[in-house]
């Protein structure tokens, strides 16, 4: 008798066993099928929705709920950098070099190519062809897109417009380093963005370290404006100590940046280069 209650034991652990075995196959199939889903929708974003310019597509990727790090919303914000660097260069076209996805995260390695068609910070079209290389990281949620990441070449493509001189790497400078924002500032808002600016400006100056400093300007049809800050230091350690100067400047004037950017509706983009050693 307890050789039959231990087998029908056996026998009932078995059946309750092979049904959990079957829903975790089950359930990592599932988790497969959506990775692959995002990184099949991120290949058409870039085939379709920006090579094709069929940009009213984007409402079919891009959640409600998305923002990104210059706090702009929905599908909507998600486009609006898209639409005035296709307003600029209008031939650009996306390629992507390597793509990966894991989890909730599509990982992308793309590459822009374009014509410089139209005056840019202040350039004069050359119509040569230019390049951008990048990366950039989308985090999807119940299969749409709700916050993303690019790191673009900025320092490559300034020179290949003519904005900063081709070569950066003079011997007295090697170790030197290039701090580039990138404002879009609203119309509204230039007079006083203007006057923060040229305070700042005329303080890092003073500071130790302190190379040069250029300011380029693009205006748009709409009075809105984009404005390129490059300032360079003799090395990283001079801009690490500039850092803490500027923040402790801020601090004994009561200067907020973050709140000052949000009151005037101003987005900024920043990167940090040093000139590669070939």
């Amino acid at each position: 008798m307890i050789k039959r209650l231990s087998l029908c034991a056996l026998l009932l652990a078995s059946a309750t066993a092979y049904p959990q075995v079957r829903n975790i196959h089950t359930k990592k199939n599932l988790t497969m099928d959506t990775v692959q889903q995002n990184k099949a929708a991120i290949i058409r974003f870039y085939e379709q929705t920006l090579n094709h310019r069929q940009l009213e597509d984007v409402d079919q990727l891009v959640s409600a709920d998305y923002t990104n790090l210059q706090g702009e919303k929905g599908p909507q914000g998600f486009i609006t950098q898209v639409l005035a660097l296709i307003k600029t260069f209008p031939d650009a076209r996306w390629t992507l070099t390597g793509i990966a996805a894991d989890g909730d995260k599509v990982f992308v390695k793309q590459q822009m190519t374009c014509t410089h068609q139209t005056a840019y910070l202040g350039t004069t079209p050359t119509h040569k062809t230019l390049t951008s290389e990048g990366t950039a990281i989308y985090t999807f949620k119940n299969g749409k897109l709700i916050h993303h990441e690019i790191l673009t070449d900025r320092l490559g493509f300034l020179q290949q417009l003519g904005v900063l001189p081709a070569d950066v790497t003079p011997p007295a400078i090697q170790e030197a380093v290039y701090f580039i924002d990138k404002f879009t500032v609203p119309a509204q808002a230039i007079a006083e963005f203007t006057e923060r600016m040229n305070y700042n400006r005329g303080f890092i100056r003073q500071l130790e370290g302190f190379v040069t400093d250029r300011i380029y300007r693009h205006q748009e049809e709409n009075g809105q404006c984009s404005i390129v800050t490059v300032a360079t230091w003799k090395n990283k350690v001079s801009l690490d100590n500039a850092k803490m100067r500027v923040l402790e400047e801020y601090k004994r004037i009561g200067f907020q940046p973050a709140e000052f950017y949000q009151r005037l509706g101003i987005k900024l983009d920043r990167g940090i280069y040093q000139a590669a050693v070939n």
